[in-house]
């Protein structure tokens, strides 16, 4: 309702556009679409897309694709399973770019889906052995965005080399390199932070909504940055 208040402030309606038309929304469940958000200045090639996408997904039943401009496009699966595996094993990235995908709900317009959050498996290396447990991993995903899963055997426990989650991030914002820990007697301690399947990203300011080339900010800078200054590159 404030939508609409707020779009028609500044409007003087005629008779016709006053008109208010009543309409009875399907009684369906949510289906088995996702629009996707390339995250690139390129214009992509929709034909390139379906193609390695096809491929890469295997969805069983396959999928239509169709093309929303501004880099966008609408996935349309023939079974909800299909999308939901593509949504589970995600981040994807297409020519090394990543691929936001956002899953439709009832009553949602193509215009209201946002590009703002993705999920990547974060390694965090660096904690004693018995501190890789799923309340660590909560503790420490919880500053870093929506933990969605600490990979961890029934007893709570990683015992491998860094314990694994899974964590919703906010792509606007930079990647994260670490965290500072509080171990108790041992004091405050370094762990660092490892993106799996990490997409093209900005090295100057650790996003991966755009590269290096594309930063604005670096664009506007007239003079050449030093290595140092690239503070997420290599």
């Amino acid at each position: 309702m404030d939508d609409i208040t707020e779009r028609c402030a500044g409007l003087k309606l005629s008779r016709k556009e006053d008109v208010e038309v009543e309409i009875n929304m399907p009684r369906l469940e949510d289906g088995p679409v996702l629009i996707g958000k390339f995250c690139t200045k390129r214009r992509i090639n929709l034909e390139s897309v379906a193609r390695v996408l096809k491929t890469v997904w295997k969805a069983e039943n396959g999928f239509e694709v169709n093309d929303l401009g501004d880099n966008k496009v609408m996935f349309l699966f023939h079974t909800m399973e299909d999308m939901d595996r593509v949504l589970l094993l995600s981040p994807w990235s297409f020519d090394k770019y990543l691929v936001i995908l956002h899953k439709m709900v009832h009553g949602e317009a193509v215009k209201d889906a946002k590009f703002d959050k993705s999920p990547f498996w974060i390694q965090i290396h660096g904690l004693p052995t018995m501190c890789q447990t799923k309340e660590v991993g909560e503790s420490i995903g919880a500053t870093l965005g929506k933990v969605e899963k600490v990979d961890a055997i029934g007893k709570g426990f990683c015992l491998g080399n860094y314990l694994r989650i899974r964590v919703r991030l906010d792509i606007t914002l930079p990647l994260c390199r670490g965290r500072k820990v509080r171990l108790g007697e041992q004091g405050l301690k370094w762990v660092d932070l490892k993106y799996e399947r990490l997409p093209i990203f900005c090295y100057l300011y650790g996003r991966v909504d755009h590269d290096e080339k594309e930063c604005m900010q670096g664009l506007r800078s007239n003079s050449t940055l030093r290595p140092d200054e690239k503070q997420f590159g290599p």
